[in-house]
């Protein structure tokens, strides 16, 4: 791997500091302004919506006028809209800030992951991705650490100032210290031929369709897990520490092991196995340690299949140099999977018995692996 990678690994951990720094705090922005739970509800769902649909937008602008450009650009926009959420206090401000927010990291994210693989060779991209992640981990950990810390000096506005100024930071970096690289679209725009290009590449749909899935479970990491767990305690935070520490501990070995073996199929396989294990555990046994025991399971599973399917998504863009936008048209699988697995993990996990959700998961979980099976073991 090459200084460059590093550098943008240090880069994204403070941009992911930013973000996490700020996002556990949404829900709290009712104790300082005159607005209810609902209406922060949604200014959270802007938040995410924006910054996980527009990729498909703005993911090709990188292609276009450049990956260093337009991240950037989007770190900028994001910056500013978080420093706007700390500023305002009036709704529809707040609401104009989040969508302001999402908006950059809608223009950010296909481009920096677009840098980071091109900043390593391409038998290196599955270590470079779980390097990313590991960055990523990190700041999910330092984050509310920061907040807390914030909290505690007795201004919670200030959480959003400060994550809005690491941000631009960021960018400030990126301009310093980040190279330009050349991309090879020469096109300036969009066209009917890219989307047909993309349509056309039946792996790359096959891929989608599997990470929606993915996604689909991947959600209940954060809504139906934590929630179940407030029958055993109240300190459901240390749900989302344990998948933290687990993540950063093991998220760069996997990579090293992804990458020595060169055996991506075995990978995904075991990293699903690992997934159907964590349901099937809270499906038969239901005690706090057997919720910790499942949520390393599903973490583990997680580490070993998100930079493949990172990786496989910058293969899979490398015949038409246009990464940008095969990265920004696969953060769809993300802006539906997880709010689609939200909604369902939600509604299972109230109007069904606990055990018989999480075994429908786990059933659900075979149909994953059969699809990969099927449709991607050869591509």
């Amino acid at each position: 791997m090459t200084k460059q990678t590093y550098i943008l690994t240090f880069l994204i951990f403070i941009l992911s500091t930013g973000g996490y720094t700020a996002m556990p705090l949404f829900p709290m922005l009712t104790d300082i302004h005159s607005i209810n739970l609902t209406q922060v509800s949604t200014l959270t769902a802007t938040y995410i919506f924006t910054q996980k649909v527009t990729p498909i937008l703005f993911g090709p602008l990188g292609d276009f006028y450049g990956y260093k450009r337009i991240a950037i650009l989007g770190e900028m926009i994001r910056g500013i809209g978080f420093i706007g959420v700390g500023c305002v206090s009036n709704y529809y401000s707040l609401l104009i800030c989040s969508a302001f927010a999402g908006l950059g990291g809608g223009f950010a994210v296909p481009s920096l992951q677009s840098l980071i693989m091109k900043s390593s060779k391409y038998e290196d991209r599955a270590k470079v991705s779980s390097l990313r992640a590991s960055a990523t981990n990190a700041g999910l950990l330092f984050g509310p650490i920061l907040s807390g810390i914030v909290i505690w000096a007795g201004n919670l506005d200030f959480v959003f100032i400060f994550a809005g100024i690491l941000y631009l930071l960021g960018s400030l970096l990126i301009v310093v210290c980040i190279d330009s690289y050349k991309n090879i679209s020469e096109i300036k725009r969009i066209s009917l031929q890219h989307l047909t290009e993309i349509l056309h590449n039946k792996g790359f749909i096959h891929l989608m369709i599997f990470m929606l899935m993915f996604y689909i479970l991947f959600a209940q990491l954060f809504v139906t897990l934590p929630d179940y767990a407030k029958q055993f305690t109240n300190q459901i935070q240390i749900l989302f520490l344990i998948n933290g520490i687990t993540g950063l501990a093991l998220q760069y070995p996997a990579g090293l092991c992804v990458t020595k073996y060169n055996k991506p199929g075995f990978f995904i396989i075991l990293g699903i196995t690992m997934i159907f294990l964590s349901f099937l555990t809270l499906s038969l046994l239901h005690n706090y340690m057997v919720l910790f025991i499942s949520i390393i399971f599903f973490t583990i599973g997680e580490i070993l299949i998100l930079p493949i399917m990172e990786t496989s998504i910058a293969n899979y863009s490398d015949r038409s140099g246009n990464m940008g936008l095969y990265f920004g048209i696969s953060k769809l699988s993300d802006g539906v999977g997880r709010p689609l697995g939200s909604i369902l993990g939600g509604w299972m996990l109230y109007s069904v018995n606990p055990a018989f959700a999480w075994f429908i998961f786990s059933l659900f979980t075979i149909i994953i692996l059969l699809y990969y099976l099927v449709f991607l073991k050869r591509v």
